[in-house]
């Protein structure tokens, strides 16, 4: 079919409201054009590469002519499971070229010249050759800093944008609150507020402002909702939990994304109180769009609707389908003829009707049009190239894993290291690029990944210090074959710098769901393959693996100073690593300039001061351990109840003191705001970063609160010897809860106020809300 375009049609109009020209081309439509808009299908399987040149593959072409999409998924997307690398996927020179051809085919070959919607993965970074990679989600929750998070959104909408890409999938606002479970890695934190702080900054840099602004994409936000909260730390189960506790705790970064102006919303695989999210007309439709005033489109996660068969849910494709449509999704991920066959027989039966359809497809064309793609469907020409993987986006990747950075222990002021001639670099993470990246990350260039041990030679070099290395081990082999090298190695040595941790790397061996996710095949605690974390990678022993700990304690019984770094994805047991090393920097998946970051974390060009996104457990059987639970956890018979790093701890080689908070007043009204202050002080000689965090325990109201529970926070620098006050502002964001009627309200009681640099020494007041 060519375009047929009839002088200047309403919906061709763009001096029309979005609301006619949308209601215009509804009426123009056929059915099969109305489901084509709501499907989506995969573009790197869409087209052939033979060098430099990019064609699209005749199943795309035939595809298109049978079912007209109108969205396509991972177009630039790069990694073991889409099957393309450097040498068969989308380099950042032939991105812009694919975009065009494909946009070209799609609108001269309908009848109304729709243009494609483009999505891309981008969690942390843009998922694609050539871009910019940034800590994983609790690396940048680690930072504490929304300000650096707002930057780092800039640049993914700015990679993004150039290439042509219209939405990307993030941030990801599941909260953290299972380290078994294998996506814990991509989340910013356990805890609603801090997680709510950062993806609303990522939005705001991602969309740049009022939505829509030219060559920006805009965010899709997921997964929706309480996905991070699973029955026994497996990946899509079940979730338990009622109405108070999700508005309270699960949907608070949800809301403050989508009043930063998200436009996307994706659904979860799991069930919540055991309805699927992907059939929850309550979740999709009365709380998403009524309470939380969403207006954009929903999509499913991959193989969500399917999944309704899985769930039990429904007896049919078409009912699948069906239900997921009245429940408030728009448009399907990835599954193209089952929601295309599917979609048509729930019409054809009856199970939906035509306003159906034409209500989700309004919300796509109406993005569309509010995007201007039908007046400037392709990119600009020539820009890629320059933008994605620049020197300047460079800078904002080194300074987020600077800041990420969470210094855990250093007895009799270890680092930063001074005096030493000869250090050993030692350990499976310490010169293994795509360990320190993370899960949803594209192949690299290895120039392009400064490592652990390349970052310890290049400042080392400059102080004439002599840097050797022995790997030691792998994250989960059993083979001692690399031990004794690596022991003579630190033998020699002034300090050992042991690299240990996790990886979220796939490999040739890694087999794949149909919806990306990693197989595990069968329980293995032997294997040559590091891949521990990532997306299917749920784990019940959070022990490091291998011969890892192994390697720590014949490194500590040499007697030399060991520093210990750990790079990994989640929260795991490290009793041993604090016990054995002199001190301990936990980096996270710290990104393509980690290794840089780290090595100046030890040699005292930076001063570290992130703070734990997450808490750490002292075993397994405590879980779970977040800490902002309605009662403090009292002790086992037979093992403590309290974590071993608590949530919001972390160290600097500056120290700080706290003076009283103060008020502006003693009691309020509901609606007014309480102003609380207080002074901070470096009380060393060394300019350094503090996060001052700000917790509210309330007494009396409708419902059970926190404990404890952080509402705000701010991220501080302070020279040697300088004060300030710092103010915060408590209003109804702040002291608000939804109370048993469902109804965001401040209640009448007694609001205790701690301040302080970490839950374990907060300064407290109080006021009364009459």
């Amino acid at each position: 079919m060519k375009a047929k375009f009839s002088g200047m049609s309403i919906y061709r109009d763009p001096k029309q409201s979005v609301e006619k020209r949308v209601r215009d081309l509804l009426g123009r439509m056929s059915a099969e054009e109305k489901i084509g808009q709501l499907c989506k299908l995969d573009g790197f399987r869409s087209y052939e590469r033979r060098g430099d040149d990019i064609s699209l593959k005749r199943e795309f072409v035939e595809s298109f002519s049978r079912v007209p999409i109108g969205s396509m998924y991972g177009l630039l997307r790069a990694d073991w499971w889409s099957g393309r690398s450097w040498s068969t996927g989308l380099t950042p020179s032939l991105m812009e070229r694919a975009v065009c051809l494909f946009q070209k085919h799609v609108i001269e070959h309908s009848r109304w010249g729709i243009p494609l919607l483009l999505a891309e993965e981008a969690p942390h970074g843009l998922m694609a050759l050539g871009g910019t990679v940034f800590p994983t989600g609790l690396g940048l929750g680690a930072t504490w800093n929304p300000d650096l998070l707002k930057k780092i959104g800039e640049v993914i909408g700015a990679e993004g944008g150039t290439a042509g890409i219209h939405t990307v999938y993030g941030p990801i606002l599941d909260l953290a609150r299972d380290p078994r479970w294998s996506r814990v890695e991509e989340d910013f934190s356990e805890d609603p507020t801090l997680a709510a702080h950062m993806g609303r900054a990522y939005v705001e840099g991602l969309q740049g402002g009022i939505f829509p602004k030219p060559n920006r994409p805009f965010a899709t936000v997921k997964h929706f909702a309480a996905h991070g909260d699973p029955e026994g730390g497996h990946n899509s189960a079940p979730v338990h939990l009622g109405p108070v506790e999700l508005r309270n705790i699960q949907l608070k970064p949800f809301a403050a994304a989508i009043k930063a102006g998200a436009q996307s919303v994706m659904c979860a695989y799991h069930s919540v109180d055991g309805i699927p999210c992907a059939a929850n007309q309550h979740l999709l439709g009365d709380i998403l769009r009524g309470e939380l005033g969403f207006n954009g489109f929903v999509v499913s996660d991959r193989g969500a609707i399917p999944n309704l068969k899985h769930h039990r849910f429904v007896l049919d494709d078409a009912e699948a389908c069906a239900k997921a449509l009245k429940a408030g999704i728009d448009t399907d991920e990835g599954c193209i003829d089952f929601y295309s066959r599917g979609l048509r027989e729930a019409l054809d039966r009856g199970l939906i009707t035509m306003e159906d359809l034409d209500r989700a497809v309004a919300r796509v064309l109406s993005i569309k049009f509010r995007m201007g793609l039908f007046e400037n469907p392709y990119p600009k020409q020539g820009e890629v190239a320059q933008v994605i993987g620049c020197a300047k986006h460079r800078r904002v990747a080194l300074e987020a894993a600077r800041q990420s950075i969470t210094l855990l222990s250093n007895s009799a002021a270890t680092l930063p290291l001074e005096g030493v001639k000869k250090i050993a670099v030692i350990g499976p993470n310490a010169d293994t690029p795509m360990n320190q990246l993370g899960d949803y990350t594209a192949p690299q260039n290895r120039c392009d990944v400064v490592t652990v041990l390349e970052g310890m030679r290049e400042l080392g070099a400059k102080r004439g210090i002599q840097v050797q290395y022995g790997k030691g081990c792998k994250i989960r082999s059993l083979r001692g074959d690399w031990l004794k090298e690596a022991l003579t190695v630190a033998s020699e040595a002034d300090v050992v710098v042991l690299v240990l941790g996790g990886s979220s790397a796939a490999d040739s061996e890694s087999g794949f769901l149909e919806n990306g996710a990693a197989r595990v095949k069968e329980v293995e605690l032997d294997s040559e393959f590091d891949k521990e974390s990532g997306e299917g990678y749920d784990r019940a022993n959070l022990r490091l693996g291998g011969l890892q700990l192994e390697l720590l304690r014949q490194l500590r019984s040499q007697g030399k100073r060991l520093v210990t770094v750990l790079i990994m994805g989640r929260p795991l047991i490290v009793d041993e690593v604090l016990d054995y090393s002199d001190a301990v920097l936990l980096a996270w998946y710290p990104g393509m300039e980690g290794g840089r970051a780290v090595a100046e974390a030890i040699f005292g060009e930076i001063n570290p001061a992130g703070r734990l996104p997450v808490s750490f457990p002292r075993s397994e059987a405590q879980l779970p351990v977040f800490y902002n639970t309605h009662l403090p956890r009292h002790n086992y018979i037979d093992h403590t109840g309290a974590a071993r790093l608590s949530f919001g701890f972390g160290l600097s080689y500056s120290t700080f003191s706290y003076g009283m908070p103060q008020l502006d007043k003693a009691s309020a009204a509901p609606g007014e705001t309480v102003t609380v202050s207080v002074d901070v002080k470096n009380t060393s000689q060394r300019t350094g970063d503090e996060v001052v965090q700000l917790y509210l325990t309330v007494f009396g109201g409708s419902v059970a609160r926190p404990f404890r529970q952080l509402v705000t926070f701010q991220r501080i620098s302070l020279k040697a010897g300088e004060s300030r006050r710092i103010v915060f502002s408590l209003g109804m964001n702040e002291m608000g809860v939804n109370n048993a009627q469902q109804r965001f309200v401040v209640e009448p009681g007694k609001y205790v106020v701690g301040v302080g640099g970490c839950l374990d020494s907060l300064q407290e007041v109080e006021f009364h809300i009459k």
